[in-house]
């Protein structure tokens, strides 16, 4: 049976984008070079990172759409710019720029480096490889600065314990945000969801409009069970493909924990007693295997894209 840990396959992301990519981690390599050559110390110091951390703030204040990129690229991403919010937030008119993209011939070199990026046209690439390279700078002096050492307590004083029970309910306060799936459904349209998906059972316990547009919005408090993820890939495909939700819900499904593995009995053996959650590579190896497998529900999704078609018309 399979589990989905077997046969993982990489994300299928579009050549015109892995192009983009490519050419940004030319630029960033000779970028991040030449910041490394400019360290004098062997070790930058705490305030040092912060103010490189700065400047990675700076870029992102006046260049918005690059907000999330840091997230993916701390997460070990290869294609982080694509994960990232990136493509999402820019204009038709620079997506379009992005998508018809032709990477320079040259080799990127530290010589023909400034010169070549001036030919890159592309808005905010020179900005990208900025934060990026700064961020990587970061992220590799991050790991040096020695961890503060922990005293241990012998005997707290009313004073101490105090303080403890502050940093804890500040803790506590901390929540995650998550993020949303940019719905574009008419209250109609969620009801047709609804049904659609109690139709073909695909979460443990029905679930009410209510919860899918909290689910839809980033704002589901519990991650839903799912009885079947192929499916869940095919219907949230296909609500993607036809403008209903974003194309990236991928990387917002991984980053909300918005859906759990059903517990079953095989289930239950893998992951003990713990949630186990359903995260991108599973989604991913699912559409993979969308394109070569039986899809269970899929003339129920069908027929609810063409039901939300008709509505619009209505």
């Amino acid at each position: 049976m399979y589990n989905g840990e077997q046969d993982i396959e990489l994300t299928d992301v579009p050549e015109s984008f892995l192009v983009v990519q490519q050419s940004l981690n030319d630029f960033v390599t000779i970028n991040y070079d030449t910041a490394l050559s400019l360290v004098s110390q062997p070790q930058l110091t705490e305030s040092e990172i912060l103010h490189y951390k700065s400047k990675v703030l700076d870029i992102i204040r006046n260049n918005p759409p690059l907000a999330s990129l840091p997230k993916y690229l701390r997460d070990g991403r290869e294609d982080y710019l694509w994960y990232s919010d990136f493509y999402d937030e820019i204009s038709k008119d620079v997506y379009h720029q992005y998508r018809t993209f032709i990477k320079p011939i040259v080799t990127i070199t530290a010589s023909n480096y400034t010169t070549e990026l001036t030919k890159i046209a592309l808005p905010y690439f020179r900005e990208l490889v900025d934060l990026v390279s700064l961020e990587r700078l970061c992220i590799k002096y991050e790991k040096l600065i020695p961890k503060p050492k922990v005293e241990v307590i012998q005997e707290k004083t009313p004073i101490e314990e105090t303080t403890i029970v502050k940093e804890t309910k500040t803790t506590a306060k901390t929540k995650f945000t998550k993020r949303s799936y940019q719905p574009k459904l008419s209250k109609e349209q969620y009801a047709l969801l609804a049904d659609c998906i109690e139709a073909i059972k695909l979460f443990r316990s029905k679930i009410k409009v209510s919860e899918l547009k909290k689910l839809l919005s980033g704002k589901l408090p519990e991650p839903l069970q799912v009885t079947n993820q192929k499916t869940l890939v095919y219907l949230l495909d296909q609500l993607s493909e036809h403008k209903y939700i974003k194309t990236q819900w991928v990387s917002v499904a991984d980053g909300n924990k918005d859906f759990i593995s059903f517990r079953t009995e095989g289930n239950k053996e893998r992951y003990g007693d713990n949630k186990h959650y359903i995260g991108m590579q599973q989604l991913l190896n699912c559409r993979n295997r969308n394109k070569r497998e039986l899809i269970f529900g899929l003339e129920n999704i069908d027929n609810l894209i063409d039901d939300i078609k008709k509505s619009n018309l209505e």
